[in-house]
């Protein structure tokens, strides 16, 4: 790895707590750098959300351009902003040609193929979503989270997240943390997995984390 930072791209879902963000970009290691991003007016929990994707994620897209991200990086994305990262991943492939996003970690949320076969006749903002996106296969691989938060999901609505990848699925059951602080195993996992050892220890000053202002988030 070159001394350029390795671009971390991350994606909370709608139901993702500022804090748990702040808690993850605390204990990365400075090798990294976090980038987050969140779809245009929280888009990703309307009814419209099959027909608007393509506008999500061309934004997300424009978000990720707009932080200075070209080369390869990777994503984490919580609950269904897993959903909306493994679409992030395959725009940027169809428009290269290639897998741009190294890695997807996903946290807290089923497969979306296992999902939406369990819609009934009205389905929640989420459950659409994961309709949008149950065909896509993307060349990153994949690294399922799983942990308290998700501890509700069976291992049947995890195990189908295989088919989204051409390049391997990881799935890993995170320790409770330590203290107050559950994002340090998570941080951890990931430094692991992008990372040489040599350089995972030193912690990320939160002050450098790239995070678009209001108007990035409000347009289309």
């Amino acid at each position: 790895m070159s001394g350029a930072r390795f671009p971390l791209v991350l994606l909370p879902g709608p139901d993702t707590s500022v804090t748990d963000v702040a808690r993850l970009v605390r204990t990365l290691p400075a090798a990294l750098r976090p980038v987050v991003v969140r779809p245009a007016a929280d888009g990703a929990r309307t009814r419209e959300s099959v027909r608007a994707l393509p506008d999500l994620v061309d934004g997300l897209v424009r978000q990720v351009r707009d932080a200075g991200v070209s080369d390869p990086f990777a994503l984490h994305g919580w609950g269904a902003g897993a959903y909306l990262g493994l679409a992030l991943a395959g725009a940027f492939e169809r428009a290269v040609g290639h897998a741009v996003c190294t890695t997807l970690f996903v946290s807290d949320a089923a497969a979306p193929g296992w999902v939406s076969a369990r819609l009934d006749s009205t389905p929640s903002p989420d459950g659409l979503l994961t309709q949008a996106v149950r065909r896509t296969v993307t060349e990153s691989r994949l690294v399922v989270c799983t942990g308290q938060a998700s501890a509700g999901i069976p291992a049947a609505g995890l195990e189908p997240w295989c088919r989204h990848s051409t390049s391997g699925t990881e799935f890993v059951t995170l320790p409770p943390g330590f203290g107050t602080d559950p994002a340090s195993a998570l941080s951890r996992l990931i430094a692991a997995r992008l990372l040489p050892a040599a350089v995972r220890a030193a912690r990320m000053p939160v002050a450098r984390v790239y995070e678009p202002d209001v108007a990035a988030r409000s347009g289309p």
